[in-house]
């Protein structure tokens, strides 16, 4: 296990940084994919469900982060 970074170092927040880009880039691979597989079952020549499919994960996830990271604890 990792020691835990000092407070006030500059990589303090590197972590949770990493966290929430990975957050976002599986929102928008996933649900893009969903998207995808959607278009794949109903014959579509052209791809519809897939930019819809990225923007409602794109949306889930920064949800997601906000109610992660940006609610107060109190």
């Amino acid at each position: 296990m990792a020691a835990p970074t000092p407070r006030g170092s500059p990589w303090e927040g590197a972590g949770q940084a990493w966290t929430i880009l990975g957050t976002l880039l599986a929102g928008i691979l996933v649900w893009g994919g969903v998207g995808l597989l959607v278009d794949r079952l109903l014959g579509f020549d052209r791809w519809v469900f897939l930019p819809i499919g990225m923007l409602v994960g794109i949306g889930v996830a920064i949800y997601v982060v906000y109610v992660r990271y940006g609610r107060d604890s109190t």
